[in-house]
């Protein structure tokens, strides 16, 4: 099983060999982002077969991975399986590019699920038309840089030396005195630019600036990844109207390199201004970034029939249609259930969700019980057993009917199928609970659960028989 090894900034260099020829466009997958928001990623990494995995422990709260980057793609991934399994993690990958999702869709057979985030989305141009600026659409562009060599002709694009650093951080304390109270992500993103100006030597990187009467008034600084130039740093001050496209177009002009056709200036965070700077320059896709977590199909063939002292588990049946539907319209008893059934069904009928109950079942993505009384037969809940995970884990979840509430039901039924999952299917039950639904949390304890992890809306559980 491979091991990974906890990054550290002499490391740089080795990860570069890699990400310099990666097939990837994403900026993440880079020597420059890898590198200044370590502190997020918490990145660790492992070389296999002449390939590069990365493996990043977000924020401590997850694990997940970057596509390998290497000579062996797949035996890569069959590493990273083997090592979730060995170590019960989820088998989840960020930053996928669309063209990336169907081949992982293809290797897993379809047990995937993504989601990305538009505020997170990558901006990517035409080298080649950024560089001339030709046509109608870029006319702004040209205004903007011929106003400004007409203001400042004194003005000059220099290559960043070494031997500029301290100049830079003079620049960066005026920049800095300009953006007081800027948010959270600003802070950090500035201190790690100061970051990778102290350790510009541990990578390949290209930089420049815009000097006016000697002074320095601007910087940039990007890399080279495959086919993609990445610019990760672009500031100025705010007193020279149009330096920000003067220095944009002058690097990119002074960074030709043969072989390159893309230019990445990362994501805009969701901020507005930057958002609407970067649209400005016409990009030719938005580069969305996919988090993309593995399932397994459950194995359960035939829906089982689990008896307690006082409650049976057992198959939805349609005579329960009613007692089914109730559960499922009543906002008070789904305010936490964490689905909203609006999202699949247009029209809420008693037999749409009967129906999808079943649906799930045949395609294998999970299994409700129903809850019923020992000795009678009308439905008074269900527990659900879903999100099979590659790894062996299992989520479950459990609800009633208001009537039944405190009597004890909801955790006899989670230890009646919790004690399934884990014996008769050997799987690892989890469960998530909204921090606000107490009762919930009770309950999941006082069946075996315990908290191993929060964040700001859910608690998340693990059984310990």
């Amino acid at each position: 099983m491979i091991k990974f090894t906890k990054f550290k900034d002499k490391d740089l260099k080795k990860i570069q060999k890699f990400t310099e020829k990666s097939p990837y466009k994403v900026c993440d997958i880079s020597a420059g982002v890898l590198f200044m928001w370590n502190d997020l990623y918490n990145l660790s990494y492992a070389i296999f077969n002449d390939t590069l995995i990365l493996k990043c422990n977000f924020k401590n709260k997850f694990t997940a991975f970057f596509l390998p980057v290497g000579n062996d793609f797949d035996g890569a991934l069959s590493q990273i399986e083997n090592y979730v399994e060995k170590n019960h993690l989820p088998l989840s990958f960020m930053c996928v590019e669309d063209e990336y999702l169907q081949l992982l869709s293809n290797r897993y057979n379809g047990n995937i699920v993504s989601e990305y985030n538009r505020d997170y989305s990558d901006y990517i141009y035409d080298y080649q038309e950024l560089k001339n600026l030709v046509g109608k659409k870029f006319s702004g562009q040209r205004n903007h840089i011929n106003s400004f060599n007409k203001n400042y002709p004194s003005s000059v694009f220099k290559p960043l030396k070494k031997s500029d650093v301290p100049r830079i951080k003079e620049f960066l304390k005026e920049y800095k005195k300009e953006h007081r109270g800027g948010g959270r992500v600003e802070r950090a993103e500035y201190k790690n630019t100061l970051k990778l100006i102290d350790n510009l030597s541990l990578a390949s990187y290209v930089g420049g600036y815009m000097e006016i009467g000697g002074k320095m008034c601007s910087f940039t600084i990007g890399e080279y990844v495959g086919e993609t130039f990445i610019i990760h740093i672009e500031k100025a001050l705010k007193n020279y109207k149009g330096i920000y496209p003067s220095t944009f177009n002058a690097f990119v002009k002074a960074s030709e390199k043969s072989g390159v056709l893309y230019i990445n200036r990362e994501d805009d965070s969701g901020d507005l201004g930057l958002r609407t700077s970067k649209t400005q320059y016409q990009p030719i896709m938005l580069l969305h970034k996919h988090f993309v977590t593995v399932k397994k199909p459950m194995q359960i063939k035939k829906r089982p029939k689990l008896k307690g002292e006082r409650l049976y588990l057992s198959k939805i049946k349609e005579s329960d249609k009613t007692a089914y539907y109730n559960l499922y319209v009543n906002k008070s008893l789904n305010r936490y259930w964490g689905y909203d059934y609006k999202k699949d069904i247009a029209v809420p009928t008693e037999d749409a969700f009967y129906k999808m109950q079943e649906h799930d079942f045949k395609i294998k993505d999970n299994m409700c019980l129903g809850i019923f009384e020992n000795g009678k037969s009308n439905l008074i809940g269900e527990v659900v057993l879903h999100n099979f995970t590659y790894s062996g884990e299992v989520e479950v979840g459990v609800r009633l009917l208001k009537k039944y509430h405190g009597k004890g039901y909801g955790e006899e039924a989670v230890k009646l199928i919790t004690n399934y999952a884990k014996n008769e299917l050997n799987l690892s039950p989890v469960a998530k609970c909204y921090k606000k639904n107490l009762p919930s949390l009770s309950c999941l304890k006082r069946a075996g659960f315990v908290v191993k992890n929060a964040d700001k809306t859910y608690y998340y559980l693990d059984f310990e028989d």
